[in-house]
C-alpha cells in the first residue's frame, strides 16, 4: 500500500512538471515524498500522506454502586473496542519565492472544514518565521512532536489529550526563531477556535526551549511554556480532561473553566508548564510537568471558585536495535531515526502519567463527581517495530488507576483499575 500510494503521487506530479514544463524548467524528486521543484528554486510544491489503523481491547472494572460513575465505570461492556481509522491525512507542502505554505487534511476526523489540520502561511521575518493561519500553539514537548514520530500511540495528559482538551489546532498567528545552536523560542496570538467555528476566544503565550548539550550522540533539553487561554459562550471551551487507551477510550473530565454560575462567566485557563529530556546513545528519558488554573469551574456556598489541575509524566524508550532519536532544532522535538538494519528498528518504551484536580473536594466538585477526590494515573508499556521508513507497528499496553476518594462519611476509597490494549499500523510517505 504504501508503495502504492507513493507511485501513484508521482505519477500525478509528473503529469503537472510535464503539463507547465514547456513554460518553466521542473524537476521531480521522490526523497521524503514525491516533490516539484523550478530550477531556479524559486516554486516548490509537496504532498506527504499518512494513515494510522487502531485496534482497542478494554477491560473493565466492576461497578460500585456506593460510588458516582467514573472511569471505566462509563463504557458499555462493548464501547471503545474494535477498529479506529485514527488517522488519514493528505499534505501539501511548498514555497512560492519567499512564501511557504501548508494544506493538511485528516478525511478520519468528520465532515469538512473541521477535518482541517495545519493550514497556514509563512515567512521570514528578520531571522525568525512567521505564521499566519491554523497551526499547534507553541505548547509542551509532546504536543509539538508529530503523530508521525510520537513514542506512545497517544499524547499524555500535559497536552491537547489532558490539559489543553479539544484545542491541538487554533487559528492565529506565531514568531518562532533559534538564537545560535542552544536557544529557540516561539510566541502565538490566537483565537479558541478552528477552522469551521466562528472566530471566537482569544489565547496567548509562548514556549522558550534551552540545549545544554547537543552533539552527535547526546542531547540534554529544557523547556518552559506559558499560555492564557480565555473563552466565551461561542468558542472551544477552557476544560482538562484525563483519556487513556486511545481517542476511543475513557475520558474524564478534570474541570471547565466558566461554568460555575451557570453560564461563561469569566472563563479562563492560566497554564505554566516545564520539560526536561535527555538522550544517550539508543535511550531517551523525558518528562513535563503543568500547572493548570481553571477560573469559575464551580460554586460553594454560592459563590464562584477556582481550580487548580496539576498533570505530569515521565517516560522513557530504548532502540534495542541501536537507533537513536534525532532531535529536531525547527520544533524543539525529538522524532525518530531510520532503521539501520534490514530488519528494521525495535523500540521499548514505558510512561508513568498523571492527572489530578487538587481543589476536588465533598464540598468543593469541580470535577462533577460528588466524590472527594479526581485523579488518573496511566502506566502505558510499548513496543514500536520500525520495518522501514513509512511504515511503524506500535503495540500499547494501559493500566489505570483512577482514585476517587471518599463518597460519603464512612466509605472506603475506591479505585478504578481497568486495562487496555492497542494496536496501531502506520503507514506515511
Amino acid at each position: 500500500m504504501p508503495d502504492l500510494l507513493r507511485y501513484s503521487a508521482l505519477a500525478v506530479f509528473a503529469l503537472i512538471a510535464a503539463v507547465v514544463s514547456p513554460a518553466h524548467a521542473f524537476r521531480v524528486t521522490t526523497e521524503g515524498g514525491p516533490k516539484i521543484q523550478s530550477e531556479g528554486g524559486n516554486f516548490e510544491l509537496g504532498l506527504n500522506a499518512r494513515a494510522h489503523l487502531d485496534v482497542h481491547w478494554f477491560n473493565q472494572d466492576n461497578v460500585d454502586s456506593r460510588f458516582p460513575p467514573f472511569g471505566s465505570q462509563v463504557l458499555g461492556a462493548d464501547e471503545g473496542s474494535g477498529f479506529n481509522w485514527r488517522r488519514t491525512y493528505t499534505t501539501f507542502t511548498g514555497r512560492f519565492y519567499r512564501l511557504n505554505f501548508k494544506f493538511e487534511n485528516d478525511f478520519a476526523a468528520g465532515d469538512f472544514p473541521h477535518t482541517l489540520r495545519e493550514t497556514w502561511v509563512s515567512t521570514k521575518l528578520g531571522s525568525g518565521l512567521v505564521t499566519v493561519g491554523q497551526f499547534k500553539p507553541y505548547r509542551g514537548l509532546e504536543e509539538l512532536t508529530s503523530s508521525n514520530e510520537i513514542t506512545f500511540m497517544e499524547r499524555p495528559s500535559t497536552s491537547s489529550t489532558g490539559i489543553y482538551n479539544g484545542r491541538q489546532f487554533l487559528m492565529g498567528m506565531g514568531y518562532k526563531n533559534t538564537v545560535g545552536d542552544k536557544f529557540g523560542f516561539g510566541v502565538d496570538v490566537m483565537s479558541l477556535a478552528h477552522a469551521g467555528l466562528p472566530i471566537e476566544g482569544l489565547t496567548y503565550g509562548g514556549r522558550v526551549v534551552w540545549l545544554p548539550i547537543s552533539d552527535e550522540n547526546t542531547t540534554m533539553h529544557f523547556g518552559f511554556s506559558f499560555s492564557r487561554d480565555q473563552a466565551n459562550a461561542e468558542s472551544l471551551s477552557a476544560s482538562a480532561v484525563d483519556i487513556y487507551g486511545g481517542r476511543q477510550g475513557i475520558r474524564k473530565s478534570l474541570g471547565t473553566a466558566g461554568v460555575g454560575m451557570g453560564s461563561p462567566g469569566n472563563a479562563t485557563q492560566t497554564t505554566f508548564a516545564a520539560e526536561a529530556a535527555y538522550a544517550m546513545g539508543p535511550v531517551t528519558v523525558q518528562g513535563e510537568y503543568a500547572n493548570v488554573r481553571l477560573d469559575n469551574t464551580h460554586l460553594v456556598a454560592g459563590a464562584q471558585k477556582n481550580s487548580t489541575v496539576q498533570a505530569y509524566y515521565v517516560q522513557a524508550s530504548w532502540f534495542v536495535t541501536g537507533e537513536r532519536a534525532l532531535y529536531r532544532k525547527d520544533r524543539g522535538t525529538f522524532g525518530k531515526p531510520k532503521p539501520i538494519s534490514k530488519w528494521g528498528a525495535l523500540e521499548l518504551a514505558v510512561r508513568y502519567d498523571v492527572a489530578e484536580n487538587t481543589t476536588q473536594s465533598l464540598i468543593a466538585d469541580p470535577c462533577r463527581t460528588a466524590t472527594s477526590k479526581c485523579q488518573v494515573q496511566v502506566i502505558t508499556l510499548g513496543a514500536n517495530w520500525y520495518v522501514r521508513p513509512g511504515l511503524r507497528f506500535m503495540l500499547n499496553y494501559y493500566v489505570t488507576e483512577a482514585s476517587i476518594g471518599n463518597a460519603g462519611a464512612g466509605e472506603v476509597n475506591r479505585k478504578d483499575e481497568p486495562y487496555a490494549i492497542s494496536f496501531r499500523t502506520q503507514l506515511s510517505f
